[in-house]
């Protein structure tokens, strides 16, 4: 694994730094009316230690992600896909390997130019997993206890909106429209009605309104700062809300080095009644595409 890992930094770095141009590797290569900000990376951390007196743990982790915003421009509407695919692992000497990030998001939108701000629109949006998810415990005699609660497609989200949007600019933008969410889950609950204890649902549908608030700014050329909150609340209620909030730093320190930091904030009352939180700081290669 870790021979792996450092093969495919390695050809990242090689790669990057023979075609790194201003604008990514394929600048140039879209037509006039299309734009894109699409980005790979590669990060890794290794610690090894043996017989060290001091206090220390063997540990390394890995993560490799892709982010897409392409757009295409017409005069009538506007064509937008967002892609974030994301993929890590830890392994700490003593508890093995953990699930660090595992992502697949693809969102699809149709603007119309009914006016230079207002737009209304139509979207599409899918969200799963690429891997199995665990939770760990341990028995009366401290072994471990492997216990799967998610996978590829389970939970899957997808969604269809229709709304409007607010886009004054290409740094910000509001949309607000009604949703249809559906979730799939076959064999770990996610789409399970509770009040119906004779059977077992794996397929849940809901209506109700969507916000998406997306602010997007370049502090310089080398540092960009990113934030968007999604915001779902089905027809029966406020307390219904499900909710993301994700914020990213991104600093470029060399034409393929970059630092990430990100703090992430989630709540989703089919998986636990409290507010979950996420932050990080990355350090790895990146390859700019566009």
């Amino acid at each position: 694994m870790k021979k792996s890992l450092f093969a495919i930094g390695c050809a990242a770095l090689i790669s990057a730094s023979a075609a790194f141009a201003e604008g990514g590797m394929f600048e140039g290569a879209l037509p006039e009316n299309w734009t894109a900000d699409v980005v790979a990376s590669v990060k890794y951390n290794w610690y090894n230690f043996s017989n060290w007196q001091q206090d220390g743990t063997s540990n390394y982790n890995w993560l490799v992600s892709y982010h897409a915003d392409v757009q295409g421009k017409w005069k009538v509407a506007n064509w937008r896909n967002l892609i974030d695919l994301e993929l890590g692992q830890t392994w700490t000497d003593g508890l093995g390997k953990r699930k660090s990030s595992d992502k697949i998001f693809w969102e699809s939108t149709l603007d119309f130019n009914m006016t230079e701000v207002l737009k209304p629109y139509i979207g599409n949006r899918f969200e799963t997993q690429f891997m199995s998810g665990y939770a760990y415990s341990e028995d009366e005699n401290g072994k471990e206890i492997k216990k799967p609660v998610s996978s590829f497609m389970d939970p899957a989200y997808e969604t269809q909106v229709a709304g409007l949007a607010y886009i004054p600019n290409d740094m910000f933008s509001q949309r607000i429209g009604f949703a249809n969410r559906m979730t799939i889950s076959d064999g770990y609950g996610f789409a399970d009605d509770p009040d119906t204890e004779d059977k077992v649902e794996g397929f849940k549908d809901e209506m109700g309104l969507e916000s998406i608030t997306e602010f997007k700014y370049n502090l310089s050329d080398i540092v960009a700062f990113n934030t968007r909150l999604w915001a779902f609340v089905n027809f029966k209620g406020v307390d219904e809300i499900d909710g993301k909030w994700e914020n990213t730093l991104s600093i470029i320190l060399a034409p393929f080095i970059t630092l990430e930091t990100g703090f992430d904030m989630a709540y989703d009352k089919d998986l636990d009644v409290d507010a979950q939180y996420e932050s990080k700081v990355l350090f790895g290669l990146i390859w700019r595409w566009f």
